[in-house]
């Protein structure tokens, strides 16, 4: 008896899976704490919290007399930054996790449909970031880009 294997042919993926793919892969650079027996979520949350304390603390020691007053606006400034980056991923992460709207979603994609292709193109060959040492910029990058996209969902 002879099996015939059935032709498994890739199906393009539509854009509400490349940016979903997208956002996963930066919340898994986001959190590289995260541990398999977690969600990603908890891990995340966890590092929102670890951004708001940040904030609060360096907030009080903000001042522009002194060199670590400043140190600590920027600090300040960076954990704001940090925070609210995050926030925003994890609420792109939650909105895309709903299979249902997937249709709604490819709709609300289509104007930006170029970009993510080509977010997801230089997502794919990461192996040259990490050559180039230009991995942690690249998700920087990414996050800039990406964030504008996501924000529209509220």
């Amino acid at each position: 008896m002879f099996f015939q294997l059935k032709d498994k042919t890739d199906l393009p993926l539509e854009t509400f899976d490349k940016i979903s793919h997208l956002v996963k892969a930066i919340l898994h650079f986001e959190c590289p704490e995260h541990r398999t027996q977690h969600h990603i979520l908890y891990t995340a949350n966890m590092k929102l919290e670890t951004y708001r304390e940040a904030q609060l603390f360096y907030r009080k020691f903000d001042d522009p007399s002194n060199a670590l007053g400043r140190l600590s606006r920027d600090a300040y400034k960076l954990a704001n930054k940090k925070y609210n980056q995050l926030f925003t991923i994890i609420r792109g992460y939650m909105h895309l996790s709903d299979n249902n709207k997937r249709d709604h979603f490819n709709h609300h994609f289509r104007f930006s449909k170029e970009k993510i292709e080509n977010m997801f193109t230089l997502f794919e060959h990461i192996h040259h970031h990490q050559y180039l040492k230009l991995e942690e910029e690249f998700y920087e990058r990414l996050k800039e880009d990406i964030i504008p996209l996501l924000t529209q969902f509220e």
